[in-house]
């Protein structure tokens, strides 16, 4: 077991480490830097201090302009940032569909894709963000399209679009109860394919908690950004609950821990969050200093 005396920004360092370790994945410098795991703020000279001393107490590795702990052995990064390129390509053309529906503002790609992280086979999981009260209508065009361009498989395990989050932008900020690290670093992480009247920065804003996580994060002040109207035709607003109504009848017999509502659907294929932080902290337990 490795015992590291640890100052503020190292224990940040060593905590980011842990979490890509989690997925055997080295960081850059600059992923290093922007996803430093800390409530505070440290400058790239205090982070390159704690990196050199680091490599020189054999606590961390560097290959390639990589950084990693030395007890994980990595993956092949060249070849998971490939997969993932090849992937976005396949399905460039179904997101040059997607960005023609009105109500869409965002379409974000999270988890491991957002992080250049997947391996053959793997899915992109997408976020969207959609014009006040439209999440339903949203929803339901754009399985239309994935179905109309055969990108909607019977069997779910199959996908490789996963439309997994639909809120609209009147309902961005994160359930309190909700907010932890996992959450967070899929904030910081996710990648924008479509991002209509800034709603990308608009969506960040929203979710300034994060910065108790990841502080070197940069965020983008709202009053910087120009708001879209949130007013909706009322014939609209009238199709738009049919809509809901029909989609959770359908959807009812299959729901186990799905969030549903007026403004919001969230579909937890797979709930990884709780293994994924546990075996954080059991990485980063291993650096502790001894008390």
């Amino acid at each position: 077991m490795t015992f590291v005396k640890l100052t503020p920004c190292r224990n940040a360092v060593l905590k980011t480490l842990s979490y890509s370790g989690v997925f055997k994945y080295p960081l850059s410098y600059y992923q290093l830097c922007n996803y430093l795991i800390s409530p505070n703020w440290f400058s790239g000279k205090q982070i390159r201090k704690e990196v050199r001393d680091l490599i020189s107490e054999k606590v961390i590795g560097e290959k390639n302009g990589r950084y990693f702990l030395s007890s994980i052995e990595t993956v092949d990064v060249e070849k998971r940032i490939r997969e993932t390129e090849l992937s976005l390509k396949r399905n460039g053309k179904v997101f040059g569909t997607l960005q023609k529906i009105p109500w869409i503002k965002m379409v974000s790609i999270t988890g491991s894709a957002a992080n250049y992280n997947n391996e053959r086979n793997s899915d992109l999981d997408l976020l969207f963000v959609t014009a006040k009260n439209r999440v339903w209508l949203t929803r339901g065009f754009v399985f239309l399209v994935l179905k109309l361009m055969k990108k909607l498989p019977q069997n779910p395990a199959t996908r490789e679009i996963c439309p997994n989050i639909f809120m609209d932008e009147s309902s961005m900020s994160w359930t309190k109860k909700k907010r932890n690290l996992y959450v967070a670093q899929n904030i910081v992480s996710m990648q924008p394919l479509i991002n209509k009247e800034g709603m990308y920065f608009r969506f960040v804003d929203s979710n300034r908690w994060i910065k108790g996580y990841y502080n070197n994060f940069k965020i983008i002040p709202t009053n910087k950004l120009n708001a879209s109207p949130l007013s909706g035709s009322p014939l609209v607003n009238i199709v738009e609950e049919i809509a809901m109504k029909m989609q959770i009848f359908y959807m009812k017999n299959k729901m186990t821990n799905e969030v549903a509502n007026r403004n919001l659907i969230h579909f937890k294929k797979n709930d990884n969050s709780s293994w994924i932080l546990a075996k954080y902290k059991s990485i980063f337990r291993k650096y502790r200093s001894a008390q």
